[in-house]
């Protein structure tokens, strides 16, 4: 039996789960959440991508599935956002969806996370039902289920304490118990949380609080809700409102007395409902960093990622690795060898039979059950879908050119589009008319010169010599000499990116009398000199292409700056 996909096994065990609502023609609900309470990173994208591509196989068995996403914009401003003056602290308190944006671009500080993340769940082809807690509370929606946590906040209490350390609290627990409530009000006056619950009647759901800005009030949950479930209560509340089939949750939520835990007695002792089936998530790292956090700031966000990276390839990046096993994205050098490996499986599963497992991944990458998406979220520069996934709203290249060529063509070019499309014309054997071309090299050519503008350090960019170095030319050896100029004779044969790489480790065999085509047996002593001659003639290349000992791979490169300036570059000028 072919190996199946982690979200495959999931989904079969929410079949069995979800077996009596799957027979009523009712929908599995598969939940997932984030807090905008800072830049929302790739570490926050995992738990939604795990939710779609669950609820993803489920449609493809022919189930109803809702995806619901909460945006938790009703929790408080905990911190100074980096980078924001310390006059912001005004707003400490205060919920995400009332502070304002400290650059005035957007209607608050979580709407512009919000609104970023949104757009980059759209390009990615993630579609689901969002729920801004920030409407949801003060519409009344909860109201019950908020009585009820009021109702019950000594067993609340209870099931908490068991899982605290007593020594972590000044006062005795009996007299806590008698002073904790569920529940944090946003004070009317000042709008912050810096309240106290003091009294509570159930007859007529009248909370009581005073504020540290002098406010003293009273309200009717039956009239009003200011405010909102503190999180270990809010969550196993909203399971049971929802109807949640699966949630997963970062490892904080999965450790021994963390908020699942907790949050699994809160919703069938408090709310009457049963817990999701839940999986723990790993972290995702991202270019060797240890840690990525919403409210320090970060790039490693999925809109920088999109930047330089094809929809369907950061899709694959979160399908292929199992949910609880972490993985890093390198933004560094590292980008040219995951382009490579995405090209090897693309062509390895669409040569393979449909159910086979790479295929299904594939097909998961390159298509949603959403349908066709706005033309502008398709991805960086306007990209089409892949042509063997028509109608499909996940961008993908579809004529995949060498990402190692692109990003080469763009560092010699300063990114400049025309002279890339020439470049990669020139590699391909049948080229398309340039238009048609720009169009089946997109997203990749824009993802190209993206990487290489914000991620290649300028140390590393390749200048190519303004023109023949006769000084390089003196010191080579006569062998160096015989395999530039033989190099330069035979460009326009070969001028192809498997055509070039051929020539250039076999120029130094050819000057050997050997066949281009020679790999020397196993043993053979003349195996060694061969590999130090090749070393010698790719020195002397790029020291007369690019005045170093070494650059970018010289196939690339030779393709990067066009035949006719090699030869120039290669061989002293006639006369």
């Amino acid at each position: 039996m072919a190996a199946r996909a982690w979200f495959e096994k999931i989904a079969d065990t929410l079949e069995q789960r979800a077996a009596v609502k799957i027979a009523a023609g009712e929908a599995i609900v598969c939940a997932s959440g984030i807090s905008p309470s800072g830049t929302i990173h790739l570490g926050n994208l995992r738990e939604v991508m795990t939710v779609h591509l669950v609820a993803e196989e489920l449609r493809s068995r022919g189930h109803q599935v809702e995806h619901i996403h909460s945006w938790d914009d009703f929790d408080r401003l905990r911190k100074i956002p980096a980078g924001v003056d310390e006059s912001f602290s005004e707003h400490l308190g205060r919920p995400l969806a009332e502070v304002p944006d400290p650059w005035g671009e957007h209607a608050s500080w979580a709407e512009r996370h919000i609104a970023e993340f949104e757009r980059c769940l759209a390009r990615l082809g993630v579609t689901a039902r969002f729920v801004r807690q920030s409407q949801a509370y003060p519409s009344g929606i909860y109201r019950e289920s908020i009585q009820q946590a009021m109702a019950e906040r000594g067993r609340i209490f209870d099931i908490l304490a068991e899982h605290q350390a007593a020594e972590r609290h000044d006062l005795p627990v009996e007299e806590r118990r008698r002073a904790y409530y569920p529940f944090r009000v946003y004070c009317r006056s000042c709008r912050r949380d810096d309240t106290e619950i003091t009294a509570y009647e159930p007859a007529t759901a009248t909370v009581t609080y005073r504020c540290a800005c002098g406010e003293e009030r009273s309200f009717s949950l039956d009239d009003e809700v200011p405010g909102k479930l503190v999180w270990k209560v809010d969550w196993p509340m909203r399971w049971q409102f929802e109807g949640v089939d699966f949630e997963p949750g970062g490892e904080d939520h999965s450790s021994p007395g963390g908020s699942f835990t907790v949050g699994k007695r809160i919703v069938r002792e408090v709310f009457g409902g049963e817990p999701p089936f839940y999986v723990g998530y790993a972290f995702v790292g991202v270019s060797g960093a240890s840690k990525i956090s919403s409210s320090a700031g970060t790039e490693a966000t999925p809109g920088t990622a999109l930047d330089i990276i094809e929809p369907c390839i950061l899709r694959w990046l979160y399908m292929r690795r199992n949910v609880g096993q972490s993985f890093t994205i390198d933004f560094g050098p590292e980008m040219l060898r995951l382009y490579d490996e995405w090209d090897a499986f693309r062509a390895r599963a669409a040569a393979a039979g449909p159910d086979d497992a790479n295929a299904k991944i594939l097909a998961r990458c390159l298509a949603t059950s959403g349908g066709p998406v706005d033309g502008s979220a398709a991805g960086a520069g306007g990209g089409a879908a892949d042509s063997d996934a028509a109608g499909s709203p996940v961008a993908c290249t579809p004529l995949p050119v060498s990402f190692r060529l692109l990003s080469s063509a763009a560092d010699l070019t300063q990114g400049n589009r025309d002279q890339m499309l020439r470049i990669v014309a020139e590699h391909l054997d049948s080229p398309p008319p340039p238009d048609e071309l720009a169009r089946q090299v997109e997203p990749r050519l824009t993802c190209a010169a993206n990487w290489t503008e914000r991620f290649v350090p300028d140390a590393e960019r390749t200048r190519v010599n303004e023109g023949f170095d006769r000084a390089v030319w003196e010191s080579l050896s006569d062998d160096q000499r015989a395999g530039a100029r033989l190099l330069a004779e035979r460009l326009d044969a070969a001028w192809t990116l498997d055509g070039l790489t051929a020539l250039v480790y076999g120029v130094p065999k050819l000057l050997r009398d050997l066949p281009l085509d020679h790999r020397p047996a196993k043993g053979d002593p003349r195996a060694e000199e061969l590999k130090a001659a090749q070393r010698d003639f790719f020195s002397a290349l790029y020291r007369l292409l690019v005045g170093s000992e070494t650059g970018p791979r010289l196939p690339t490169l030779l393709l990067s700056i066009g035949r006719e300036r090699v030869r120039e570059l290669l061989v002293p000028p006639a006369g």
